[in-house]
């Protein structure tokens, strides 16, 4: 809709991770590096964290791209589903599930294909958990137990963890002490400073086709889009994508402070822009009510975004083998 009229080629701030869009701040290719190096080192439990929107799936998603030639990579998205999870990275992994399901056949059985990778001498393995936070505290021993699956002085996988800040505070708890002794690297997504951000709003900008990516916001309005978004990119994005929604609506070029402000205040007032150490505003007696209905407003997107997610890896993978014939 606005993209002509801004010059553009493709929509610069889609919310969807893209690859060709991601912008490699210094803390997101620190955090790479240090998952590059526990991967190169046969780490059996790696971690990496963030706030929800700092840009862990799109590392997830360049982890794929970028090892799928020489890793066996299995990917859980939903760590929250209920069942067994070694059956599930049976499953992601398309090792053969036994027929007798019983805890010990599935280890059994992911033993004897992660010894049959190992023997290949071709390549690793790595399984990314998603939203590793929502583990059970049964998933999280069955994963404990399947990073102590060895070859020798070999560890036989890789296991990256993927979670939001508060996974950290979790496992500080004792009754992980096993768990955390088993994590040799870690890393951590922090929001985006000031400078960042500016930077960031010009590399998407570029990436969409802008020809000069200084001439689409004002100095103002980069730092109503710093102040509104908190240095969180998902944030950025849709306040950018909303701004220029605004300004191509009005024939403003280029998008100016007042422009970015309205579309964030309009947002943030229809509970549509998260907003870090917001007050409640709902009464006591509706709380409950309330947080029963965003559990499975939230409960239904997580399926859904799973479902897009699964289906991007699929897609980054079919593409790296098209690619190598």
């Amino acid at each position: 809709m606005y993209r002509k009229f801004y010059g553009l080629g493709e929509k610069p701030f889609n919310i969807l991770p893209d690859p060709e869009y991601f912008y490699l701040s210094p803390l997101h290719q620190q955090a790479i590096t240090h998952i590059d190096y526990g991967l190169m080192n046969g780490d059996s439990l790696i971690l990496l964290t963030g706030d929800a929107g700092t840009g862990k799936t799109s590392i997830i998603y360049k982890l794929v791209a970028e090892h799928s030639d020489d890793t066996v990579i299995g990917v859980i998205f939903n760590s929250a589903i209920g069942g067994d999870i070694v059956e599930m990275i049976l499953r992601e992994l398309e090792a053969e599930v036994p027929e007798t399901p019983t805890p010990a056949s599935y280890l059994d059985a992911l033993h004897e294909y992660l010894i049959k990778i190992y023997t290949q001498g071709e390549k690793k393995v790595l399984l990314i958990l998603d939203e590793a936070q929502n583990l059970s505290d049964d998933a999280l021993e069955q994963v404990r137990m399947i990073s102590n699956l060895q070859a020798g002085k070999d560890n036989l996988i890789s296991i990256l963890m993927v979670g939001q800040s508060g996974f950290r505070d979790r496992l500080r708890k004792a009754r992980y002490s096993q768990i955390v002794q088993r994590i040799v690297v870690s890393a951590h997504l922090s929001r985006l400073r000031a400078h960042e951000i500016q930077e960031y709003v010009y590399y998407r900008l570029r990436q969409g086709g802008a020809e000069d990516p200084f001439m689409f916001f004002t100095e103002a309005a980069i730092e109503k889009i710093s102040k509104y978004s908190h240095g969180i990119p998902r944030n950025i994005n849709v306040i950018c994508e909303g701004s220029l929604v605004f300004g191509y609506a009005d024939d403003i070029k280029p998008i100016t402070a007042e422009v970015v402000e309205a579309f964030a205040k309009e947002r943030i007032s229809e509970g549509l822009l998260t907003v870090p150490d917001c007050s409640g505003i709902y009464k006591d007696e509706d709380l409950g009510s309330y947080v029963q209905e965003l559990e499975k407003r939230i409960t239904s997107l997580e399926s859904s975004v799973g479902i897009v997610k699964r289906t991007l890896v699929k897609i980054i993978k079919t593409l790296k083998r098209v690619g190598t014939k």
